[in-house]
Order: structure tokens, then sequence, then C-alpha cells
């Protein structure tokens, strides 16, 4: 029996989380289908496309992420109570950004919006309602895959579902499992033999970040960033500057175990490798014993380093 939701995400404390999502029979509905040679790559886009258009309106900030031919990766840091903090106005925006009026024709009603707005704000209850909408992990995530599947079933002329419907999420108890995680994830075309190295990577964040030192090369010494954040004033936690994650990824990818700390880089390989159990957590051992007696769980992770 799976582990209910909300034993799986903290309801008060902000976390990272490794969450990853599949199609349905883990069919080749993302990309190049072997069996018919249907070529769905651009679906990839749509879904990087929608990540980042919610990821400005929900209490998250999506740190990486990678978009494989039947699945998808997500590392994002959830904020249960941000929402809290949030302006009725604010509120009220975000909601109609995710879910504007429309005419007739499906288009968005761009007059209709104002009179939405005011609308939404003063009747209370759906006001208190779109905002724990807002808050909520798992609504993040069913407005970023329904509107890809319908787009994809209308594309097949069929219905049905297009992804299953429970996606896996870990929490990362410390900024250790954060980098590694992230890795995991930046690292998926080169583990699954698509390409060789990350600068070959595509429909990833690390191909993103590439890109982005092509026309700022400073940014290789800043702390990493989230790609996307709905969070205001959110304090930055991963310290890793962008050059040492790009260390780590390239000596994981190339298995070069042959500079100086080959024995630190042993370790992340162990770490990242740790990210394919899809535990319920991860983290040092003292850290992943508090997780799960909070919930009563008994211990079945294994954990990273410290």
């Amino acid at each position: 029996m799976a582990t209910p939701r909300k034993l799986l995400v903290d309801p008060v404390v902000p976390l990272f989380y490794h969450i990853a999502s599949r199609c349905v029979r883990r069919s080749w509905l993302c990309g190049k289908d072997k069996i018919t040679g249907n070529n769905y790559k651009h679906r990839k886009r749509w879904l990087i496309d929608r990540i980042r258009f919610l990821g400005q309106y929900f209490a998250v900030e999506v740190h990486a992420f990678a978009i494989m031919s039947n699945h998808f990766h997500l590392i994002i840091r959830y904020d249960p109570v941000a929402h809290l903090k949030w302006t009725d106005e604010g509120v009220a925006h975000r909601w109609l950004s995710v879910c504007p009026p429309r005419t007739w024709a499906g288009e968005i009603d761009v007059e209709a919006i104002p009179e939405a707005k005011a609308l939404l704000i003063a009747d209370v209850k759906r006001l208190r309602h779109v905002r724990t909408q807002l808050g909520s992990m798992s609504t993040f995530m069913k407005h970023l895959k329904q509107p890809i599947a319908r787009r994809a079933n209308r594309e097949d002329g069929c219905k049905g579902h297009f992804f299953e419907q429970r996606f896996y999420s870990g929490a990362l108890l410390s900024e250790r499992a954060i980098v590694a995680a992230m890795a995991y994830v930046d690292l998926n075309p080169i583990r699954a033999e698509i390409v060789e190295s990350i600068e070959q990577c595509k429909d990833t964040s690390i191909a993103e970040r590439l890109q982005v030192l092509e026309s700022t090369p400073e940014a290789l010494e800043e702390a990493l960033a989230p790609l996307v954040s709905g969070l205001e004033d959110a304090e930055p936690v991963v310290k890793i500057t962008l050059r040492a994650y790009i260390d780590v990824a390239k000596s994981i990818a190339n298995k070069d175990l042959s500079i100086k700390r080959a024995s630190e880089q042993l370790r992340w390989q162990q770490d990242i490798a740790t990210m394919s159990r899809q535990q319920r957590a991860y983290g040092p051992p003292h850290l992943i014993e508090s997780w799960l007696a909070a919930r009563g769980m008994r211990r079945l992770e294994k954990p990273v380093s410290e």
C-alpha cells in the first residue's frame, strides 16, 4: 500500500523534494517510439514551458528538472505555509494567471480579468479555497500534468490517462541530499545512454544553466539559484556554487576518479546512486531518524553522506 501523501510531505516545514511522474504503462509518449516510429519530442518543451509558467504562481521553487521519453523528474522547494502570507489581491492574481476567464472560443478573456479578480476577492470562501490550492504540491502537479495530457490526447485523437495518476515524492533533508538529487536528475540522459556528456544533455536544467553561462560567465561563482520561484523573499538554501555543482556533475558523468579528491567523488557517486531507490526521504542518519519518528514510520531508507 502506498504511503499517504500527507505523511510524505511536511505540512509546516519548507523542504526540498525529488518528484517523478511516468507516462501510463511507461509508454514512450514524450519521445521517439521505437515500435511505432512516432516522434513526440516536441511534448518535452510543452512540459518545460508549463513548469516554468506554474512555478511563478504556486508555493514552490523549481531547482532542477529532466524531461525523458516516458517520465520526468523535478527538484522543487515547497513551502506549505507560504500561501498564508500572501495578500488577497496577490492570491487572486496568481489564481487568475493559472486559471484565467476564457471566451466561448477558449481564448483568454483579458477584458474579463479585472471583474473576475474583484469577484474572487469579494468571495471569502472561494478565495480561501484557491489560496489553499495555490499552496498545495498535489494541485501544482495536477495543473502541470492535466493540460499536457489533454493536449497530447487531442494530438493522438484518443482519450484516457496520459500520466500515471500518482507521482513519486521524496523529501531531501540536507544540502548534500539536495545536490545529489539535482545531479541525479540532470544526469538522467547520460545514465540512459542517450548522450555522453552534460554539454550534450537536452531538456534538463543543467542544459539551461550551461546556456546561461554563455552570456553570464560570472554566474559560475554564484550559489545555485532556483530556475523559477513562486515564493516571495525566500532565503537561499543551497550554498554550493554553480562551478562546484558542474564539477560534481562532470566528474560523475565522466566516471573520473583520477582527480586528487577521488574519495570525495566516490561518495558523490554513492549518494547520487542512492536517489534511484525512490525512498521516502534522503539525508544523514540523524535527520532521517527524526523525520521517520515524527511520522511513526520504521526506517527503510539508506542515508546519504553528512
